[in-house]
């Protein structure tokens, strides 16, 4: 197949070899939306002005070319909803397009032969769905991603956009042993190295964490609650 996408590399690396996701939606959701979203802006396909609101580049051609591949499929039809309403904060984007995206981003793993759709029951009750490598190893597309952000964080050379975008969506998602440093986030990677995934980095971060606030708040209330305090 061709180059995974950023939201097929990130995807990937959020599911473990039996299928099954170490990162709970809906901050997964939010992250993959992130991602498509650095992809167009990294690739040219959308621009992002310094209040943060996107539009559609003037080149679709750019950087990703459309295309039958299920990751690009995505990034097209996002860039034609972007080009419909411009002008939309990009955290916007990030919350309007995470429903659904990472379903969609599995099914194109699927199609693509990355992985396998397996069903089965937890305690022969509940259905359950994975998503597994076809061999029950690493996919070789998992494995090479692995091996650029180990590199990136030996220092192996120059960290490329897309890359550090990667490993800041990740160690926002506390991703376990992916490779990437703690200093592949997104307060130590500047703008000059993020370039324009600068932004869809800032919002995903924003809405992950904002999210575990409320998450954390509604904890916190309801032991207060529980204990009459």
């Amino acid at each position: 197949m061709t180059s995974l996408s950023l939201a097929e590399e990130l995807v990937l690396l959020s599911y473990d070899d039996s299928g099954t996701a170490t990162v709970a939606s809906p901050e997964l959701d939010y992250a993959v939306a992130g991602a498509v979203l650095c992809d167009l802006a990294v690739g040219g396909q959308i621009s992002i002005d310094t209040d943060g609101r996107v539009q559609a580049g003037d080149d679709p051609s750019s950087g990703y070319a459309p295309g039958s591949d299920p990751g690009r499929k995505l990034l097209d039809r996002v860039r034609t909803r972007i080009l419909a309403e411009p002008g939309r904060a990009t955290r916007d984007w990030v919350v309007d397009l995470s429903h659904g995206v990472v379903d969609e981003v599995l099914n194109g793993l699927v199609v693509s032969g990355v992985l396998r759709r397996e069903r089965d029951r937890v305690l022969w009750v509940l259905p359950r769905t994975k998503f597994a490598p076809p061999d029950g190893g690493e996919p070789p597309a998992e494995t090479e991603t692995r091996r650029r952000l180990a590199a990136a964080e030996r220092g192996a050379g120059p960290v490329g956009p897309r890359t550090a975008a990667l490993a800041c969506l990740l160690n926002a998602l506390d991703v376990p042993d992916v490779g990437a440093a703690p200093p592949l986030d997104a307060q130590h990677r500047p703008p000059a190295v993020l370039g324009p995934a600068a932004w869809p980095i800032a919002a995903t971060t924003d809405v992950v964490a904002g999210y575990r606030a409320t998450v954390a708040r509604s904890v916190f209330t309801a032991t207060d609650v529980a204990t009459g305090s």
